[in-house]
C-alpha cells in the first residue's frame, strides 16, 4: 500500500456535463435507437419514447447526480457511496453491483469500440472495396457482410485474435488507459470538452451530406411515418423505455460517481437536464435523421431488416460505397462512432479506479496498471470465442441489461422509500439553478419505480428463457441450425455457460474486495432500512417467475406486417413528428445552454 491518492476535482460545470453526457453518447445513439424506432411503428414511436423519457430518463438522471452529491461526503467509490443510506449485506451487494457493470461492459464495449476505429482507417486508406463491379446490390450486401465478419473475427473463433482487429482493441485499451490516467480534469474533461464539439461537427457534416442526397425524403419516411397501429403492442412501450434507458446509460453508477465530486453549493438539477438533452439531441437529430433515411435510400426496404450491428457495419459500408463521395464521408462517420464509443469507454474505467483507490489507498499509475492487465484478461476470451458473436451477446445481456435494469431499479428505490423522495428533491435543489415541479417526488417514489419494473419483468419475460436455453448443451444441439454440427453447438453452449460463469466469478471476486473495503467504515442503520431492498427484490422475482411459468411468451409478427402498409412518400403526420421531436429536443438542449450560459459563475 502507499500513500492515499491526491484528491480529485471538476475544473468546470460545463467539463462534468460534458463528461457525464460524452459517457451516454454512444453507438446506441446513432446505430440502436433509429433501428428499434423502425422496427416499432416509425414515427409512433416516438410518442412511448417522450413518455418514457420523461418517467424514466429524467428521474433516474437527476436521482443519480442528487445521491452522488449526498454520498460524495462518505467517499467517491460506489460502496461508500450508498453508506449512509444502507449497511451489510444489502450495502455490500449494492456496491459490489455498481463496480462489477463499468468494469465487465468496458471488457467487450471496448472490442466494439475497435471496429469502429478499423472501418475508419479503412475508409481513410481506401482498403476496404465493397462493389462487384457488376452493380448487384445483393452482391454489395454479401462483400460487405463477408468484409465485416472477417474483420471482427466472426467466421471462426480465434481469427479475431490473428487480425488485424485484435491491434485496433489493443490500441483502443492504450488511448483509455492513458486518459484514464490523466484524472478527472487533466484526462476525462479535457477530452470530453474536444470530443463532444469533434463528434456534433462532424456529424453535421454527414448530416447535411444526407439530406442534400435525391429523394431523402423517401427514406425519412421511413423513418418517420407512423404506424399507429403499433401503440397497441406491449413490445413497442417496453422498447421505447429500454432505449431510453440504454441512451442515457441509467444503471451503469458513472454520472452517481462523476457527481460525487461536487459540492453542496453545485448545481445537480440543471447539470443532470443538461447531460440527458445533450445525449437526446444527438440521438433525434443525428441518429434519426441519419442512419436509416440514408440506408433505406440506397438499399430499399431491405435496411429494416439489419439489427444494431448489421446496421452499423454491414448496411452503412454498403451505403457508403454507393454514396457520391461515400469513402469521405463514410471515413468521417466512423470516425464520429469511434468518438462515441471512447468517450463511453473511458468513463466505465473511472468508478473501477475510484475504487481501487478510495479502497486500498493505492496511486493512479498502480491501479491504471492493474486495471489495464485485468480487464485485457478478460477482453481476450470475448476476442477469441467471438464466432457468431456467441460471448460477446452472452456478456452483454447479463451485464448491459440485466444487472443495469437492477442497479438504476436500485437506485431509484433507495432514492424514494430509504432516503425520501421529498426529502431528496430538497436537497437536490440547494444550489439549483432550475427547479423542478413540486409533485416531481410523487413520480419519483411510484411512477418511476414501477414503470421500471414491468419494463424490466417484461424483458426478462421476453428474453430471459432463451439465454438460459442457450447454456443448455441438450437444448442448443437440438435447436441448431442447418449446416451447425452437434460437436459445434455443443461448443456454443459451454462458451455461453463459461461467460456466465465467469461474470458469477468477476462478481465474487469484487465482493470479496467490496467486503474488506468496506470492513471497520460501516455505520449502524436501522434494520428496517436494510429489509426494504431484500423484500423489494424477492417479491419482484417471484411474481415474474409466477407469470413466466403460466403465461409463456409468444412473439407477434403483427407490427412487422402492419408497418407495410405506411406510405412510400413523407406523410403530413410523419413530417409533424419529426419537426416536432427535434423541436423539442432543439429547444430543451437551447433552454439548458441559455441557463447555464447564464449561470456560469454558479
Amino acid at each position: 500500500m502507499t500513500k492515499e491518492p491526491p484528491k480529485e476535482s471538476w475544473k468546470s460545470r460545463t467539463g462534468l456535463i460534458l463528461t457525464v453526457a460524452s459517457g451516454a453518447i454512444g453507438l446506441g445513439n446513432f446505430l440502436r435507437f433509429p433501428g428499434q424506432a423502425v422496427q416499432n411503428g416509425g414515427g409512433a414511436f416516438l410518442l412511448p419514447y417522450i413518455i418514457s423519457f420523461i418517467l424514466v430518463g429524467i428521474p433516474v438522471c437527476i436521482t443519480e447526480w442528487v445521491m452522488g452529491r449526498m454520498g460524495g461526503e462518505q467517499g467517491h467509490s460506489f460502496p461508500n457511496l450508498f453508506r449512509a443510506y444502507l449497511s451489510g449485506v444489502p450495502l455490500r451487494l449494492l456496491g459490489t453491483i455498481g463496480v462489477t457493470i463499468p468494469l465487465l461492459i468496458y471488457v467487450y464495449y471496448v472490442f466494439v469500440e475497435a471496429w469502429c476505429l478499423a472501418y475508419a482507417f479503412d475508409f481513410v486508406t481506401g482498403s476496404i472495396s465493397l462493389n462487384s463491379g457488376n452493380g448487384d446490390l445483393n452482391s454489395l450486401i454479401q462483400n460487405s457482410s463477408n468484409h465485416f465478419h472477417t474483420l471482427v473475427g466472426a467466421k471462426e473463433n480465434g481469427s479475431a485474435v490473428q487480425g488485424k482487429i485484435f491491434y485496433a482493441t489493443l490500441a483502443c485499451f492504450l488511448m483509455n488507459f492513458i486518459l484514464v490516467y490523466r484524472g478527472i480534469a487533466k484526462g476525462l474533461e479535457v477530452f470530453a470538452k474536444i470530443a463532444v464539439p469533434s463528434m456534433l461537427i462532424c456529424s453535421v457534416i454527414v448530416l447535411v451530406r444526407v439530406l442534400t442526397l435525391d429523394n431523402i425524403e423517401l427514406g425519412l419516411a421511413q423513418m418517420w411515418n407512423p404506424n399507429w397501429a403499433a401503440l397497441g403492442e406491449a413490445k413497442v412501450w417496453i422498447s421505447a423505455a429500454g432505449q431510453i434507458f440504454f441512451t442515457l446509460s441509467a444503471g451503469f453508477g458513472i454520472a452517481l460517481v462523476f457527481s460525487s465530486y461536487l459540492k453542496k453549493e453545485n448545481d445537480v438539477i440543471l447539470s443532470s437536464v443538461s447531460a440527458a438533452s445533450l445525449n437526446e439531441f444527438v440521438e433525434v437529430a443525428f441518429g434519426g435523421m441519419i442512419t436509416i433515411p440514408v440506408a433505406f435510400l440506397f438499399l430499399g426496404v431491405s435496411a429494416t431488416s439489419f439489427g444494431t450491428f448489421g446496421m452499423g457495419f454491414i448496411a452503412l459500408p454498403s451505403v457508403f460505397a454507393l454514396m457520391p463521395g461515400g469513402s469521405f464521408f463514410g471515413a468521417i462517420w466512423y470516425f464520429v462512432l469511434f468518438l462515441a464509443a471512447l468517450t463511453s469507454s473511458v468513463t466505465m474505467l473511472q468508478p473501477v479506479i475510484v475504487f481501487l483507490e478510495e479502497a486500498f489507498h493505492i496511486r493512479r499509475r498502480t491501479s491504471s496498471f492493474i486495471l489495464f492487465l485485468f480487464t485485457f484478461g478478460l477482453s481476450f476470451p470475448i476476442l477469441y470465442f467471438n464466432k457468431n458473436f456467441n460471448a460477446l451477446d452472452q456478456a452483454d445481456f447479463w451485464v448491459g441489461t440485466v444487472l443495469i435494469y437492477i442497479l438504476a431499479t436500485l437506485q431509484i428505490v433507495i432514492f424514494g422509500w430509504v432516503i425520501g423522495a421529498k426529502k431528496g428533491l430538497e436537497e437536490g435543489h440547494k444550489g439549483a439553478q432550475a427547479q423542478l415541479p413540486k409533485f416531481f417526488w410523487w413520480v419519483i417514489q411510484y411512477v418511476t419505480p414501477a414503470f421500471l419494473l414491468i419494463v424490466f419483468g417484461m424483458f426478462l419475460y421476453q428474453n430471459l428463457g432463451s439465454y438460459i436455453n442457450k447454456m443448455d448443451v441438450d437444448w442448443v444441439i437440438a435447436n441448431a441450425g442447418a449446416g451447425i454440427s452437434a460437436e459445434e453447438a455443443k461448443f456454443q453452449a459451454l462458451i455461453s455457460r463459461y461467460v456466465f460463469l465467469a461474470i458469477i466469478a468477476v462478481f465474487a471476486l469484487v465482493y470479496i474486495l467490496v467486503h474488506f473495503s468496506l470492513k471497520g467504515k460501516e455505520e449502524s442503520k436501522d434494520k428496517s432500512t436494510n429489509k426494504v431492498l431484500p423484500i423489494f427484490l424477492g417479491s419482484f422475482i417471484l411474481i415474474l417467475a409466477f407469470f413466466m411459468n403460466i403465461f409463456p411468451y409468444k412473439e407477434t409478427g403483427s407490427i412487422k406486417e402492419a408497418f407495410g402498409s405506411v406510405s412510400p412518400e413523407l406523410t403530413l403526420d410523419g413530417a409533424l413528428i419529426m419537426w416536432v421531436s427535434l423541436g423539442l429536443v432543439t429547444l430543451l438542449s437551447l433552454y439548458c445552454v441559455i441557463k447555464l450560459f447564464r449561470t456560469r459563475e454558479a
